[in-house]
């Protein structure tokens, strides 16, 4: 997998980001430099960590799941700042792409967007972000909303809580360096979140972004599987969970659009469906 193959290089630019890690500690060593978001000290662990290798393994929260979550919070009072879907009452949809930018790829993404005037949100991951900084201004450029995935794309849920903060502190960083504004929306890789989570994104300006359409094409079950699993979920308000990276997906997507389209719906970013009053948070 392509993040997973980049994962362990970008322990390292992390570590030279943060300001925590020397180059002599990072370079041609068995062990990767991982970084403290409380204080500058050094953890030095094995590759082969369990943690760390466990939290490389990205398993997706179904919507229900996510729903059953959300009531959790509820019963037990505790709020945070989140958003699963745009009013109901509109007949508008948001398509949002996680795990980019891809230079085979994101290019792509951006020209069938432009050519069939769609919008959407990319979710960008902080390591890719700094390898080509230059797909994520042309994602702004395009009037597409841009938010951050965290810099090694890893379950947050499986790594000491220590080191959630600094995931979103430098990949909200690079973004910031990138485009010269602070992202304010987040979104936990395979939507895995906790409440610790939860509250150091809240803490950090963030709203956590969620779904309520995800046709699994992380997997490539072919066009036809995604499209029909898209396509039958379909709802007002809905946000659409896809990938940047997916071929699969990219091939799918001007017949995806066409078909929204033709429905009915008007594909917005995620910022356009927030930035409207009737909005619908599940912020509790």
């Amino acid at each position: 997998m392509f993040l997973a193959k980049k994962m362990m290089l970008g322990i390292v630019l992390l570590g030279l980001l943060l300001g925590l890690c020397s180059t002599a500690q990072a370079s041609h060593r068995a062990k990767s430099c991982k970084y403290s978001a409380a204080s500058p000290i050094i953890i030095e662990t094995n590759d082969k960590d369990l943690w760390w290798l466990n939290a490389k393994e990205i398993v997706y929260k179904h919507v229900q799941e996510l729903i059953d979550q959300n009531s959790s919070e509820i019963r037990r009072d505790v709020r945070h700042s989140k958003f699963a879907r745009g009013n109901a009452n509109r007949k508008w949809v948001a398509i949002t792409f996680d795990d980019g930018p891809h230079p085979a790829y994101t290019p792509q993404i951006l020209s069938i967007l432009k050519k069939n005037k769609a919008k959407a949100t990319f979710f960008v991951v902080g390591m890719m972000a700094e390898q080509f900084p230059d797909l994520v201004r042309d994602e702004i450029a395009d009037g597409h909303s841009v938010g951050n995935h965290t810099y090694h794309h890893v379950n947050l849920t499986k790594i000491p809580e220590i080191y959630v903060a600094a995931e979103l502190k430098a990949c909200g960083q690079i973004l910031q360096a990138i485009t010269g504004q602070a992202p304010h929306l987040f979104r936990p890789p395979g939507g895995d979140y906790n409440d610790n989570i939860a509250s150091t994104a809240d803490r950090l300006g963030y709203t956590t972004v969620l779904w309520t359409d995800d046709p699994g094409d992380y997997a490539s079950p072919g066009e036809k599987v995604i499209d029909q699993r898209t396509i039958e979920r379909l709802s007002n308000g809905g946000i659409i969970l896809i990938h940047d990276g997916i071929k699969q997906t990219i091939d799918l997507l001007p017949s995806l659009i066409k078909q929204l389209k033709a429905k009915g719906f008007e594909l917005v970013t995620i910022d356009e469906m927030m930035g409207r009053k009737v909005a619908q948070r599940i912020s509790n």
